[in-house]
């Protein structure tokens, strides 16, 4: 993997790609604006920016996620029942955000609170939970495309939660930040189960999670407060230990007391040429071999399938018929671009 340098948003700060590059909006809670901005975990107090993200009235950027492939999307939430609610496309150099669709399938009573990318199921899935809490909240599947719920997957908790951060580490496991008992919890079959301890601090409400997809790192952009309403504290970047729940503090974030992340998420590391699935920046018949066997196991996280369901070129949870075509092409182009 090659090491290369850019240049992070309008502040013209060079540094590594290799680095962790961590992605958030930062709304100004004195006057309501999300701007993309983007840091390193490992010096979290400088801050690239990189545009406004607009979103309907009376509505806010409540998840970040990127794709493989480095395309970023987020959840927007509203109030309950909300059609302007749900999955956007956001454009990394702009920050300007559209809604990929409504979301159809979401229930008449839910907001959505976070996005997170599923590298088993290969999904982006979102949190839906009624709007006062509750014991149940969902897990929702979005197709990519429509922004549509493609499935969803009832979660249930011992006690009244409201599950405002998601997120998914490589294996598959999923993680939840409850703002009503401040802890983080993992899901066990369908049940929210705390890891063992309560966070450091109150959160805000509608505060996300985020995981590195190469390390399984959990990042928490947090904002330090007893009472996140008042105008005290300070942004904060932490860690959150995925087996006991505990958070380790990283720095402090850009902005100062009126600034509030929603979300962390982590660029995927590397250069994507899609269809090489051997990586070595050409697709060819060794590629073939490996996408004939996600092909034959079909459907992303079950038992069969190998790679990591790096066949479904178009993420939609399967490798079928639609990723050979794009397959196809690249295989005669041979040549990653």
């Amino acid at each position: 993997m090659k090491a290369f340098a850019f240049a992070i948003g309008a502040t013209g700060l060079c540094l590594s790609a290799l680095a962790q590059q961590i992605w958030s909006p930062q709304i100004n809670r004195n006057t309501g604006v999300a701007t993309l901005v983007s840091y390193f975990g490992t010096s979290p107090g400088s801050v690239g920016t990189y545009g406004t993200i607009a979103v309907p009235a009376n509505h806010f950027v409540s998840g970040l996620e990127f794709t493989p492939d480095g395309r970023l999307f987020a959840t927007v939430q509203g109030p309950a029942g909300s059609m302007l609610q749900g999955l956007y496309a956001v454009n990394r150099d702009t920050g300007a955000a559209a809604q990929v669709g409504q979301p159809v399938g979401l229930a008449g009573n839910e907001i959505i609170t976070d996005l997170a990318w599923n590298p088993v199921t290969h999904r982006l899935v979102g949190m839906a939970t009624p709007s006062s809490g509750g014991l149940t909240s969902r897990l929702l599947n979005f197709d990519i495309h429509t922004g549509a719920v493609a499935s969803a997957s009832t979660v249930n908790s011992t006690v009244n939660v409201l599950h405002v951060g998601l997120t998914v580490r490589p294996n598959g496991e999923v993680f939840f930040l409850d703002v009503f008992n401040d802890w983080v919890s993992h899901l066990v079959g369908s049940n929210a189960i705390l890891l063992g301890s309560v966070l450091s601090f109150k959160p805000a409400f509608n505060q996300g999670i985020g995981t590195d997809p190469e390390t399984g790192t959990i990042w928490y952009a947090a904002f330090r407060s007893i009472n996140p309403l008042q105008g005290t504290g300070q942004p904060e970047l932490r860690t959150v230990n995925p087996v006991t729940g505990v958070d380790t503090l990283i720095g402090n974030l850009q902005g100062g007391s009126p600034a509030l992340y929603t979300d962390a998420a982590v660029l995927p590391l590397g250069i994507y040429c899609i269809a090489d699935l051997t990586n070595d920046n050409l697709v060819e018949d060794a590629d073939f071999v490996s996408f004939a066997s996600q092909y034959d196991a079909f459907e992303c996280g079950s038992a069969g399938m190998t790679g990591g369901c790096s066949g479904d070129f178009n993420f939609d949870g399967v490798v079928d018929d639609a990723d050979f075509v794009i397959f196809a092409v690249a295989y005669d182009a041979l040549v990653c671009p």
